[in-house]
């Protein structure tokens, strides 16, 4: 083979694997739009207060509270866990929320999504539930199937363990990284 040949098939193949890592990184913005307006987590919806009277009702005071740069988690009753701002203007404001099992009991919660997802669901059934139009990801030996409504800028995940159980799901304002 020429070395010309050789440095077409190498520059092809960088394109390639640059386009590859570039089009993972931004699968959500090119994901189509899903209607997550109406969704929350144990009746909790993203940008509520865990200051309002109804949150507050409904699980209290936190369990444990853990520091971040820009959020403070909370872990609440019922196995919810919140990020919401630390400080400023909108202090409180949940911007994410988890529902997780335990380690000696992975699926047992009893929060759920809008439409009735809840861990230990398959994946077949959040697809059922909620549609193609989904993106896919990897992290920490995960699959992770998550829906994005552009219009709300809000995200929903799914993270599937091996046996293609949910075993975390997230709903996210889309800012949070």
């Amino acid at each position: 083979m020429s070395k010309k040949r050789l440095t077409l098939i190498f520059i092809f193949l960088l394109i390639g694997v640059i386009a590859f890592k570039y089009f993972s990184t931004y699968s959500e913005q090119l994901t189509k739009s899903t209607n997550l307006s109406n969704e929350s987590v144990g009746g909790v919806k993203i940008h509520e207060s865990i200051n309002k009277t109804s949150f507050i009702k409904q699980y209290g005071k936190p369990l444990d509270r853990e520091d971040n740069d820009l959020y403070d988690y909370y872990h609440w009753k019922s196995g919810l866990e919140t990020a919401s701002f630390h400080s400023g203007k909108g202090k409180g404001s949940i911007m994410r929320l988890i529902i997780t099992g335990t380690d000696k009991k992975p699926f047992d919660n009893p929060l759920q999504t809008a439409k009735g997802i809840k861990l230990g669901d398959t994946k077949e059934k959040v697809l059922t539930l909620y549609g193609h139009n989904y993106y896919k990801s990897n992290e920490q030996g995960v699959d992770i199937i998550g829906y994005i409504d552009h219009k709300q800028g809000i995200t929903l995940e799914f993270w599937c363990i091996n046996s293609g159980k949910v075993a975390e799901i997230r709903l996210d304002d889309s800012r949070v990284k």
